[in-house]
Parts: C-alpha cells; sequence; structure tokens
C-alpha cells in the first residue's frame, strides 16, 4: 500500500511539472527576443539618432546634466538591439561609447568628442554589418 501511495504521489508531481513547463519557458509575445527584421532596422536607426544626438550636445557645449542623459538614451537604444550577428560589435561599441560617457564625467571634453565621434562611426558599422550579413 505504502508503494502504491508513493507511486501516486510520483506521477501526480510528474504530470503537474509538465502541465507547467510549456507556459512557463514560452517568451511573452513583443519582447525584444522576438523582433522582426523590421523591428531590428528600427532599433539600429533610433541608436544612431541617440548618438548623434549626443554627439551635437558634447559640441555644442551643453550643460553637463543633459550631455549624461543624451549618453545614457543611446547606451539604452543601443541595447534594445537583439541581433545575433552583431552582438561583438555591440558590446565593442558599447565600450567605446562607455568611454566617452566615462571621459566626459571626468571632465576630458576633447577626449570625450573624440570618443562619442568613434561611437557613431560604430553604431553605423552595425547597421551594415546586420545589412550586409
Amino acid at each position: 500500500m505504502s508503494l502504491l501511495k508513493k507511486l501516486a504521489l510520483a506521477s501526480l508531481v510528474s504530470v503537474s511539472m509538465l502541465a507547467a513547463a510549456p507556459s512557463a519557458m514560452a517568451k511573452p509575445a513583443g519582447k525584444i527576443e522576438n523582433q522582426s527584421p523590421e523591428g531590428v532596422l528600427q532599433a539600429f536607426d533610433d541608436a544612431i539618432a541617440a548618438a548623434e544626438a549626443a554627439q551635437d550636445a558634447m559640441n555644442s557645449n551643453a550643460d553637463k546634466d543633459t550631455v549624461m542623459a543624451l549618453l545614457k538614451t543611446a547606451k539604452q537604444e543601443l541595447n534594445r538591439i537583439e541581433s545575433a550577428t552583431v552582438n561583438r560589435a555591440k558590446e565593442k561599441a558599447n565600450g567605446i561609447l562607455k568611454k566617452a560617457r566615462s571621459a566626459y564625467k571626468k571632465d576630458q571634453h576633447e577626449v570625450a568628442k573624440v570618443k562619442i565621434k568613434d561611437a557613431v562611426e560604430a553604431f553605423k558599422g552595425l547597421k551594415q554589418i546586420y545589412v550586409n550579413f
């Protein structure tokens, strides 16, 4: 009788785990992982526009808070890009942007201007890598 109870309990647990697994593992609709090719291209355009806005603000000597906010926006837009073909290059571009932000934060404006120019070029290069793939 004890063996029968254990077997019934084990089968109940396994059936309930099988019933819950598909819904727990499914990706919710509308997440970044489900981006369409058009969505990826739009994310590239948004990231490039955000980086260029930060570059323009930096070149026009805007106040520090504005430039820092624009650099943060550029980073967030870059992180919206979900494509396996550009992951490594995206990490490099993110690193360049991080160096520009760090230099600007330390009031090294000339270094930051050079780095943000490199970051904008890296962002444009990401889109070319994706389009040419």
